[in-house]
């Protein structure tokens, strides 16, 4: 199994077709959108792969309900609790931001690919940029799920 952890509905969309595209069956990816059902997920049935935004909400948003607030670093805090839990899935961070959090928080995207490289050597493989208008991101996720077989 694939899960995909992440918010934005046009993201979702575009990274779906593409794992179409790629010959990944629809019945071998999960998505959750926000870190808490993802988080409930992967513990319930770890997947093989996770794909992963950096910046996502606590909870889902539910029938216009809010959403909880947004975690600037929420990929990160996942993979802190799979490293807790023991949880092997591995993890690519697919993100369309450069920075994350503000003020004295705030770190760039090379600085938390490093941190992700540092601290969950076992899980973590990359942290790739995501771009909704280049298809960078789809060449440097295609080698993580070239052998894929649900």
């Amino acid at each position: 199994m694939i899960y995909l952890i992440e918010d934005s509905e046009l993201k979702i969309a575009r990274i779906l077709v593409f794992l179409k595209e790629k010959g990944i069956p629809e019945n071998c990816i999960c998505v959750y959108k926000s870190f808490n059902s993802g988080l409930k997920q992967i513990v319930k049935s770890p997947p093989k792969l996770i794909l992963l935004d950096m910046t996502i909400p606590s909870f889902e948003k539910n029938n216009g309900g809010r959403e909880g607030r947004m975690r600037p670093i929420g990929g990160y805090d996942l993979m802190q609790s799979l490293q807790l839990k023991k949880i092997s899935s591995k993890v690519v961070i697919l993100t369309q931001l450069e920075f994350f959090g503000e003020g004295s928080e705030k770190i760039s995207f090379q600085e938390i690919r490093k941190r992700c490289s540092d601290n969950f050597p076992e899980i973590f493989l990359e942290c790739i940029y995501y771009s909704p208008t280049e298809n960078t991101w789809q060449q440097l996720l295609s080698k993580y799920i070239s052998d894929f077989q649900c």
